[in-house]
């Protein structure tokens, strides 16, 4: 004869054990997407991308570098805060590196030349985060943003660059969604 114990157990039983058999299918349906698409898709990867005037970076960029299709003002420090968009546009910076180096392995995988471009990139996003990290540790110890504006001119013109060699990139590739991020850019 079967108890009302042995009914409640035999109920937790299975709950249990679809609960494990859900999880174990979530986790892998999740591990052959990531086999599939292992940078992301191309829309989760857009969708990454922080908003920044293109134009003012480019003003920043071509101060610091001093181009000369660019005016040939310097700009203070108070002006490439606002331009940037403060601390808030700083992080944005440091965001869209990393989804640039993203965006060129993505293109990795049809365009094997894009190897090259992918390496440099890495490269300057580690130097761009390392003069964030300096900004950053400078306003926690109450230096005011304008102690460093070296570390800021640099990281904004090396992103502008990063952000020009991925459009290269797909221009040169002719690869579809050109038009998408150069809007996201």
């Amino acid at each position: 004869m079967i108890t009302i114990r042995t009914l409640y157990f035999f109920g937790f039983l299975a709950i249990f054990l679809v609960a494990i058999l859900a999880t174990g299918a979530h986790y892998y349906l999740r591990h052959l997407k990531q086999q599939k698409y292992p940078y992301g898709k191309w829309d989760e990867l857009l969708k990454r991308l922080g908003s920044l005037d293109h134009n003012n970076l480019a003003l920043i960029a071509g101060s610091f570098d001093n181009e000369p299709d660019m005016e040939d003002e310097d700009l203070d420090p108070e002006q490439i805060w606002h331009l940037l968009g403060g601390m808030q546009g700083l992080e944005v910076v440091e965001k869209n590196c990393a989804v640039l180096v993203d965006l060129v392995f993505y293109v990795q995988q049809w365009y094997p030349e894009a190897m090259l471009v992918a390496e440099q990139l890495r490269q300057n996003a580690r130097e761009v985060q390392w003069h964030i990290d300096r900004i950053k540790s400078a306003a926690k110890i109450g230096k005011p943003r304008t102690a460093t504006p070296e570390y800021l001119q640099q990281a904004v013109a090396i992103y502008y660059r990063m952000s020009c060699q991925v459009l290269t990139l797909y221009e040169q590739a002719d690869l579809p969604g050109l038009a998408d991020l150069q809007g996201a850019l």
